[in-house]
C-alpha cells in the first residue's frame, strides 16, 4: 500500500533525517534485550518512526499552548509503526522542526547510542502531562 505524502511532511522527514545525522550517534530499535541498528532514513521516514516523533513532539507543543499541528496518521500494516504520517497543518513547519529538535535532546544516550523505543516513555510522559490540560480545555468550551 502507497500512501501518498503531502510536501510539508517529507520536508519535515529531510529535516529530521539532518538533525538525526548531525547528532552522529547510532540509533538502535531495542527488541527483548537485543538491539537492531536503524538508519536515519528510516528513523526520520514518514512510514517509519517519524510518526512517533511527531506525536511526542505534538505534545509538547500542546503542553505549551493548547494547540497541536493536526497531524493526519493513517494506519498502514507496510510501515514500521503500523502508521504513516501523511500530513500536517501546523501554521509553522519550523515550530514542528524546532519541537522535533527537543524531542531529540530530551532522548537518552546509553553506550553511545540512541534507543528510538525511549520515544514510548517520553511520548507517555507528555501525554500524562497533557491530560489534564485537555480535560480543561473541554470543560471551559
Amino acid at each position: 500500500m502507497s500512501v501518498p505524502i503531502s510536501h510539508g511532511i517529507q520536508r519535515i522527514a529531510d529535516g529530521l533525517t539532518r538533525a538525526l545525522n548531525q547528532r552522529g550517534l547510532p540509533l538502535v530499535v531495542s527488541d527483548n534485550g537485543s538491539r537492531s541498528p536503524c538508519h536515519t532514513t528510516l528513523a526520520a521516514a514518514p512510514d517509519g518512526f517519524l510518526p512517533a516523533f511527531l506525536v511526542t513532539a505534538e505534545a509538547l507543543w500542546f503542553e505549551l499552548t493548547g494547540h497541536g499541528f493536526g497531524l493526519t496518521i493513517v494506519t498502514d500494516p507496510e510501515a514500521a509503526l503500523g502508521v504513516t504520517v501523511t500530513n500536517h497543518d501546523a501554521q509553522s513547519p519550523v515550530v514542528v522542526l524546532l519541537c522535533l529538535l527537543e524531542v531529540l535532546d530530551l532522548l537518552p544516550v546509553r553506550e553511545g547510542q540512541i534507543d528510538l523505543c525511549d520515544l514510548t516513555s517520553l511520548w507517555h510522559a507528555s501525554l500524562s502531562r497533557i491530560q489534564p490540560a485537555r480535560m480543561e480545555t473541554e470543560e471551559a468550551a
